[in-house]
């Protein structure tokens, strides 16, 4: 049983949005069937005695929730009413999305499953509040995922920004795989990287600049890639980023194959600290490379130093290399630890200026590897 309470038109994002309540029985049919369709909603809050159990208590208690936002692909004749849309919309399981109140939902399912004698039994219907949009385009759906995220879990700002960068993700990857904040998975070869830490990185190769990208208002950096603006977008080449990085971390794995920290360093070598990275991909598939490689590039591509990221493969297969660099590089970052008042933003500032001598065509360490490292180094423990 359900009955429209009001219908209007959302401008920002083109589409008619329809408020309507629905009976709980109705609700928790219609969500175990779509629960599942939104690739970028967060994972189930699991803990004992959050606050979604409160919420089961109170749905018991038939209190009155916020309203459950759900989204509609579908694309449908506006001239039929509103009635007969909500009905076809509803009825296409497969183009329908939550968008705001998966953990609602989800109590909704559990305590309807639980107690469908008690609320079968009511007097007067248990009544949930729910709108949802009407033929919304994907970048709609990820703009109003943002700006809907003011509930009790608030996303964390990495899968706030994973889901603004959600439609480069599946571009052409040369055998590399991506782990989303949800994934809950550790990169565990060269070949994986986390798609927050790949943001981290072409971010920075977007605006030049090797801090981190907690520094941007999430709503600047939507207006930043005007990622809204659709066919005015300007041109993202994320696939390409990733690419070119990617190259460069292969060519430190195919010089130096299952090379793993040793035990006995020399003294001269050895850190203060933990090791940056104990593992070629522990080193390299970070966000602090990853950032000042950003940044680095984008220099020297506005300088002319470089064509583009395309070079960067082939730049990478000509890099000299000596035998001790990994561990020089090790002991440069603990050095650089020991002097920063942040220590994250030490090491993207060191790696920043390593990968720009590397790639440097106009410098005296072009292409080598021990002395971009040594340049770097001395540079860094001037700056921080």
């Amino acid at each position: 049983m359900k009955y429209i309470t009001s219908v209007l038109l959302d401008k920002k994002v083109n589409s008619r949005n329809i408020q309507f309540v629905m009976d709980i029985a109705s609700y928790a049919e219609l969500a175990g069937n779509i629960i599942n369709n939104n690739p970028y909603q967060r994972n189930r809050v699991s803990k004992s005695g959050s606050i979604y159990n409160l919420l089961k208590a109170d749905l018991l208690k038939e209190c009155i929730i916020p309203p459950i936002v759900l989204a509609s692909t579908s694309k449908v004749d506006h001239n039929s009413s509103s009635e007969e849309l909500l009905e076809e919309i509803l009825a296409d399981h497969g183009n329908l999305k939550i968008l705001d109140g998966l953990q609602r939902t989800l109590s909704i399912i559990d305590v309807y499953n639980n107690n469908r004698e008690h609320f079968d039994g009511l007097e007067e219907k248990y009544f949930i509040r729910i709108e949802v949009y009407l033929s919304i385009s994907d970048a709609g759906i990820l703009y109003r995922m943002l700006t809907l995220n003011t509930g009790q879990t608030p996303m964390t700002l990495r899968h706030q920004l994973e889901i603004l960068f959600s439609k480069y993700a599946d571009g052409q990857f040369n055998g590399i795989r991506i782990l989303r904040e949800v994934d809950e998975a550790s990169v565990r070869s060269i070949n994986e990287y986390r798609f927050s830490d790949l943001i981290d990185g072409y971010t920075s190769f977007l605006e030049k600049n090797e801090l981190p990208i907690d520094r941007f208002d999430i709503l600047q950096t939507v207006r930043t890639i005007k990622f809204i603006s659709g066919e005015g977008s300007a041109k993202i080449d994320f696939s390409d980023f990733v690419n070119s990085y990617h190259a460069l971390s292969l060519a430190f794995d195919v010089r130096f194959p299952q090379w793993i920290y040793p035990d006995d360093v020399d003294e001269d070598l050895r850190t203060v600290a933990n090791p940056f990275g104990r593992e070629i991909h522990k080193i390299f598939n970070k966000s602090q490379p990853l950032t000042g490689f950003g940044a680095a590039i984008a220099e020297l591509i506005v300088s002319g130093t470089i064509a583009g990221l395309d070079n960067i493969g082939a730049l990478a297969r000509r890099l000299e290399f000596e035998e001790n660099d990994l561990l020089r590089l090790i002991k440069f970052l603990d050095d650089i630890r020991g002097e920063s008042k942040k220590i994250g933003n030490g090491q993207r500032i060191f790696f920043k200026l390593f990968f720009k001598y590397l790639f440097d065509q106009d410098g005296s360490s072009f292409l080598s590897v021990a002395n971009s490292l040594e340049r770097a180094k001395n540079r860094a423990m001037a700056e921080v």
